[in-house]
């Protein structure tokens, strides 16, 4: 398993803290967009969209952010079950999801839970289980399919339509409002001479490069709207008080426990910390500025996002882009 990702990339923070949490072990490569390395042609003809993360298991690759945290919550909750009987294997259906058996291997799925078991003998889904069904196996495997759903976060629905509503705060144009024009505009101004080179390099992909072009120019454009520039902050503000009042009760987004919910959240306060503006939208908030101190205790975070933007570790990784940026325009190398 592969990941093409950026430690400066919010949702590629979302994806790699999933993979950490859940001990999924899978190769990292680096993809600075900054340095237009998400436009090199190996990478674009994989993605056109040129957005990161992207992450690659075999010939599956996946685009989406929240589709890939399911994806790995997939990988980490594969459960085994290889129960002989002399008759069948009986397994109950949960909520309203599907079976499908392949080759031996049964799939569950339905929309925040995904498995796969391994049977030895017919599988037969059954809807419901009367509680005087008297089949030992029955109960057995009812029992098993529960305890490995428990209350993790990949069986609770509420933990999936928070990672969708925080999804749909998009981080870009806020972003680019709080960066100083003349280091926005010096970056922008190199990406497009970087598609310009690799449109001219790889001819085949000149249509999908065009778009990119064009979204750099409507980009620029955009961000002159001062309209769009306000829905992005009130939408933010929307989501940092939700949070704020679902935390009067929970010491985390979706009860006690660290969910994918919090992978999906705690990159938006980073990249507030990253722009300076911790006191304006994160320390006026206390739920969320006791929670923010929780989780940067992490062993995860520390790992996905503090190790690059904590102390002279932050000044680092900056001055390596900005210096390999300025020496690549200096001479040209595009």
């Amino acid at each position: 398993m592969q990941l093409y990702h950026h430690p400066c990339s919010l949702n590629s923070q979302k994806v790699r803290l999933a993979l950490e949490e859940k001990g999924v072990d899978y190769t990292s490569f680096h993809v600075n967009p900054i340095l237009g390395k998400n436009m090199d042609s190996s990478f674009f003809r994989m993605n056109t969209s040129a957005k990161l993360p992207v992450f690659k298991n075999g010939s599956h690759i996946i685009f989406d952010t929240i589709e890939t945290i399911l994806y790995v919550l997939y990988l980490s909750f594969t459960i085994e079950i290889c129960i002989a009987t002399t008759t069948r294997i009986v397994f109950m259906v949960l909520g309203n999801g599907f079976l499908k058996r392949t080759k031996g291997v049964l799939y569950y799925s339905d929309s925040s839970f995904f498995c796969k078991i391994y049977v030895s003998k017919t599988c037969v889904p059954i809807g419901h289980i009367s509680e005087s069904d008297t089949h030992p196996e029955s109960r057995y495997i009812e029992r098993i399919a529960v305890v490995s759903v428990g209350n993790d976060s990949f069986s609770n629905q509420e933990v999936i339509e928070w990672m969708q509503k925080i999804q749909q705060w998009n981080p870009k144009y806020f972003t680019l409002l709080h960066i100083p024009d003349k280091h926005r505009l010096y970056v922008s101004k190199f990406i497009r001479k970087v598609v310009i080179a690799r449109m001219a390099e790889s001819p085949d992909l000149a249509s999908a490069y065009h778009s990119k072009l064009r979204e750099a120019y409507e980009t620029e454009e955009k961000l002159k709207n001062a309209d769009l520039v306000k829905r992005s902050t009130e939408s933010l503000v929307q989501l940092l008080d939700e949070v704020e009042r679902k935390l009067n009760d929970t010491t985390y987004i979706v009860g006690d426990e660290f969910t994918m919910a919090d992978a999906t959240f705690v990159p938006v306060l980073a990249r507030l910390v990253l722009l300076g503006l911790e006191d304006e939208y994160i320390s006026c908030r206390p739920n969320i500025a006791d929670y923010w101190g929780l989780v940067q205790q992490r062993p995860t975070y520390k790992k996905v996002i503090g190790k690059y933007f904590n102390g002279w570790r932050k000044k680092k990784t900056l001055i390596k882009t900005w210096g390999s940026l300025h020496i690549r325009n200096l001479l040209k190398r595009y």
